[in-house]
């Protein structure tokens, strides 16, 4: 009798376990399932809301040249010299829908994750928001802080009116460019330039006369544009800029323009979810 009674027993906590094993193995298969389901339904829906962007940048213009400091009184036998490439990025928000809409005007602005990569450890590299009414010429220019860049969104005639385009301005409605600068400079300190040259200009070209190696001012830039847009809902873009100053005309004939038209899907924002 005891031993039937311990068999019982047995079979009871076997029976026990079993049931607490199936139990944890189909709560485990259905967390899976779920989340493969969650997962699958969130795909569709990052898809569907990124198919049709609400922000995508459309072009980026950049152009580069030098600049030169003469501290010889025009005698070119102390100089200092930086290069410099301007950044324009234009904001398409009308690609969704040609309305201005609560969707596609801006409430924020902002860039982080800046990065920049040189080949070369000379000169002191500068990156941060420019005057667009500078585009094309030589400023001074504070290097970034380390929370990044931000906008002051401009969304009223009244604030149009009184913008300062020295600070960083945005317009609300993406029709002005994101213009930013990024400066070598002094990569050449105390310099001399053989005089004699007669076609001596102070552009791109003195780089070359200077003999400055061109590749080593090649410089990879890379950041993350955030959009908020008055929805309160973010955006995000990474952007990098392959900023080579070597192509066939470069810098060293005086200046280098480039305009990028990216491919369809290449610099989307994309909606960042919870």
């Amino acid at each position: 009798m005891k031993n039937i009674n311990l068999i019982n027993k047995i079979i009871f906590i076997i029976n026990i376990v079993l049931l607490i094993v199936s139990f944890l193995a189909y709560r485990y298969i259905f967390q899976v399932e779920t989340t493969k389901k969650i997962y699958a339904e969130e795909s569709v829906k990052f898809v569907e809301e990124n198919k049709n962007p609400v922000f995508k940048i459309d072009q980026i213009i950049t152009y580069s040249s030098a600049n030169v400091n003469d501290k010889s009184d025009g005698q070119l036998t102390d100089i200092d010299i930086s290069q410099f490439t301007d950044i324009q990025l234009m904001i398409n928000n009308k690609y969704k829908s040609e309305e201005i809409t609560a969707e596609n005007t801006i409430s924020q602005l902002f860039i982080t994750n800046i990065k920049v990569e040189s080949n070369s450890e000379s000169g002191e590299k500068i990156f941060n928001y420019k005057n667009p009414l500078n585009c094309g010429k030589y400023t001074e220019l504070e290097n970034y802080r380390d929370d990044g860049i931000l906008f002051n969104i401009i969304n009223s005639n009244e604030k149009n009116k009184s913008a300062n385009y020295d600070e960083n301005v945005f317009y609300t409605d993406c029709s002005n460019p994101i213009s930013l600068g990024y400066i070598n400079k002094n990569i050449v300190t105390n310099g001399k330039i053989n005089t004699n040259n007669a076609s001596i200009v102070f552009d791109g070209s003195i780089l070359k006369d200077a003999g400055v190696d061109i590749n080593s001012l090649n410089t990879t830039i890379s950041f993350t544009i955030h959009i908020i847009n008055n929805y309160n809902e973010e955006y995000v873009c990474n952007v990098k800029i392959n900023n080579d100053l070597t192509s066939e005309e470069g810098i060293s004939s005086g200046y280098l323009m480039k305009i990028v038209n990216p491919k369809e899907n290449e610099y989307n924002f994309i909606k960042v979810t919870d």
